[in-house]
């Protein structure tokens, strides 16, 4: 029987720095790990919150942690999924090893400055973590509407009436986009096919959306 404890190991940080390792071991995706990596701090400290929960130190901390356990005299039982994928990941090196050596380079990436987008532009995964309600647009999207002023609208006020975090996220995501990303090139090196309507057109449809459903729909609201 698997331990409560080892279940902290399904599907925290070090499944997410595993999945990252093989990820820049497939030959077909055209990634390093270094810029992979990269990405992952940068998403640690884009927010504030999975900083203060997990900052990149504390994830490498538990691949070490990890290392320790599978080197002990009677190593706790971690799932089968893991040690799989961590199989896999050392392609041959002795798992605690592996995991120290990754362990190492995720710290040396985490002194350096956090990665400008010209320099390391957003992989898919990124993308999808940094703009879900974006990614839910395209989601959503209508082929026979496609995206429109009208589609926009329509996404807009899908959520209404418990529409309050889903604008404000919405706006956020769409302002936070037109600002990293002020020209074409810029927003399609960074989120072309993660959000493959993107435009700078239709991003400020989407807040003309957010403004005109709150003064139809919620003004006077307390």
């Amino acid at each position: 029987m698997q331990s409560n404890t080892a279940a902290l190991f399904n599907s925290g940080p070090a499944m997410r720095l595993l999945e990252i390792a093989l990820r820049a071991q497939d030959p077909s995706g055209g990634v390093t790990l270094d810029d992979e990596l990269r990405r992952y701090v940068r998403v640690i400290r884009s927010v504030r919150t999975a900083e203060w929960n997990c900052s990149a130190y504390t994830a490498a901390g538990l691949l070490d942690l990890i290392a320790e356990l599978l080197s002990s005299p009677s190593p706790e039982p971690l799932s089968k999924d893991f040690l799989e994928r961590l199989d896999r990941a050392a392609e041959g090196i002795a798992p605690a090893e592996y995991l120290r050596t990754l362990a190492g380079v995720v710290r040396l990436v985490d002194r350096e400055p956090t990665a400008g987008y010209r320099e390391v532009p957003m992989g898919g995964w990124e993308a999808d973590l940094a703009f879900p309600m974006l990614g839910g647009f395209t989601m959503v999207l209508d082929e026979s509407m496609g995206p429109t002023a009208e589609s926009a609208a329509s996404y807009a006020g899908g959520e209404h009436p418990y529409c309050r975090e889903f604008l404000a996220s919405l706006a956020a995501e769409a302002h936070r986009a037109l600002v990293l990303f002020p020209d074409a090139a810029a927003l399609r090196a960074n989120l072309w096919p993660a959000i493959p309507w993107i435009s700078a057109d239709l991003l400020r449809e989407l807040l003309r959306a957010v403004d005109d459903h709150l003064l139809r729909e919620h003004t006077g609201d307390q």
